[in-house]
């Protein structure tokens, strides 16, 4: 699915709420009609594959697209679907329960094959050792990726990217990095969490859902880009319920939007995704400057409080963390204590030691779980945003 995510490939892209289009140029003479409902939870495309949703459905529902009218096949489309949904006849009622029906036994059918290819997959590795792995050809790791993107478990795919990228990164510590991130596969064999699997909920579904009240403060955010798609997240602390959620947004052109205005406290309605901290912005009613945030005393307390999050996702990579009153002491953050976490060495940190000169400040950042990238500090309860 990353390479049906490159924008180059697509064109005509558009959406009407709840409806997304868009052209892809393939491997056919001429380029796949692409078209998702959101609400409906159906989509269609010229393609020739005999899986629904196809990749193509899938990844059009990654990019950003800009609003737009309706093309005419579009309408054509819609049109005819809207016709046969308006049939309430009994006949027509049962056609649609089992079309439904149908589609979620092919994807349960898809998704079942593909957990078995990823057993015989870990077996494999297993049995030839991790040390194998960095003799393995690209081409081997693009295949495997690819059946995962086929059997539609996505998450699976990005998951063994992630191991791809540990093992061409090397570094000291990169076969306990893969051995943690095989064991989470094997569980993730057992557990089959859908959303670490790569099912995706559409986010007016999850709108429709119970939402959660809070003055949010917007604290740390992590961008990324992968070539074809560029990526916020955005961790945000509720400072009535005390509880983070992580916002994301996706972009296929240019710099995606935060969900919230970063380094502000906004009054709003999020709306949980089922099994994910990950929210949807339901209302916004205000934003402004933050008042002080509440850090803990120490890194052994920060840490403590990572446990909740564990239990709840043991796959989560990053941890929204802070200490009160830090100091930097050679390579790490050291608290009051003298306990102290490494800390990355970025523009993060640099921008904190000149806005401090040293002086101890309380501290937020993402921990990985080896170092702690500094998102956010205050000094004198004033909040700065530094990354």
């Amino acid at each position: 699915m990353r390479t049906r995510a490159v924008p180059l490939r697509w064109q005509g892209l558009g959406k009407a709420l709840p409806v997304l289009w868009g052209l892809y140029t393939g491997s056919g003479s001429m380029p796949y009609r692409v078209c998702v409902d959101l609400a409906a939870g159906s989509a269609k495309c010229t393609c020739p594959s005999r899986r629904f949703p196809c990749k193509h459905a899938i990844a059009l529902q990654e990019l950003e697209l800009p609003e737009a009218l309706p093309p005419a096949w579009v309408e054509e489309w819609t049109t005819r679907r809207a016709a046969r949904e308006l049939d309430s006849s009994p006949e027509a009622a049962a056609r649609r329960a089992r079309a439904r029906e149908k589609t979620a036994a092919n994807r349960a059918l898809a998704m079942s094959s593909g957990l078995d290819g990823l057993r015989d997959w870990l077996l494999d590795v297993a049995s030839a050792g991790i040390a194998s792995l960095p003799g393995r050809p690209a081409s081997w790791w693009q295949a495997f990726t690819a059946r995962m993107i086929d059997a539609q478990v996505p998450g699976v795919a990005a998951a063994v990217g992630e191991i791809q990228e540990i093992v061409a990164r090397s570094g000291p510590s990169w076969t306990a990095d893969v051995a943690d991130r095989l064991g989470g596969l094997h569980l993730l064999c057992s557990v089959q969490p859908r959303s670490r699997l790569g099912v995706t909920v559409p986010e007016e579904a999850v709108r429709a859902g119970p939402g959660v009240s809070d003055r949010w403060v917007a604290l740390l955010r992590l961008e990324t880009d992968d070539g074809r798609v560029r990526t916020v997240r955005q961790w945000c602390w509720g400072r009535q319920t005390g509880r983070w959620v992580v916002a994301i947004r996706h972009s296929a052109v240019g710099a995606p939007v935060p969900l919230l205005p970063h380094g502000l406290e906004s009054s709003a309605l999020v709306h949980p995704y089922p099994g994910s901290d990950r929210v949807a912005l339901g209302e916004l009613a205000g934003s402004r400057t933050p008042d002080p945030v509440p850090a803990p005393a120490s890194w052994r307390a920060s840490l403590a409080t990572l446990e909740p999050m564990l239990v709840a996702d043991p796959w989560q990579r990053l941890f929204p963390l802070g200490c009160a009153s830090v100091r930097l002491c050679g390579g790490s953050l050291a608290d009051t204590s003298g306990h102290a976490l490494p800390v990355r060495d970025d523009t993060g940190l640099d921008m904190a030691l000149a806005l401090t000169g040293g002086a101890p400040f309380d501290a937020w950042g993402l921990w990985d779980g080896h170092t702690l990238r500094l998102g956010a500090i205050a000094l004198d309860d004033h909040l700065e945003v530094v990354a």
